[in-house]
């Protein structure tokens, strides 16, 4: 081996490893917002679940009522707005 060899061989190393190291943060950084988006989606089912929690307990309240009361279902106040879909 001559000088340039060795030359082109340590400058083909180093510019291996400055890849795999670029190549591993742009992964850690993909892997990072693929946590962030899935944290997002669970925050939106935790919302989800907690609405319909919810509405289940109201569709109880005013079932209970209108059988304790007699009352119709027409009379009671009316029931709250959705939140619209965007």
């Amino acid at each position: 081996m001559d000088l340039g060899e060795i030359t082109l061989l340590v400058t083909a190393l180093g510019i291996g490893s400055i890849l795999t190291r670029l190549v591993d943060q742009l992964l850690d950084r993909r892997k990072g917002r693929q946590a962030a988006e899935q944290s997002a989606w669970e925050q939106r089912d935790r919302e989800a679940s907690r609405r319909r929690r919810l509405q289940e307990a109201l569709h109880e309240t005013r079932t209970g009522w209108h059988r304790e009361t007699g009352k119709r279902f027409e009379d009671m106040p009316p029931w709250p707005d959705s939140p619209k879909k965007t």
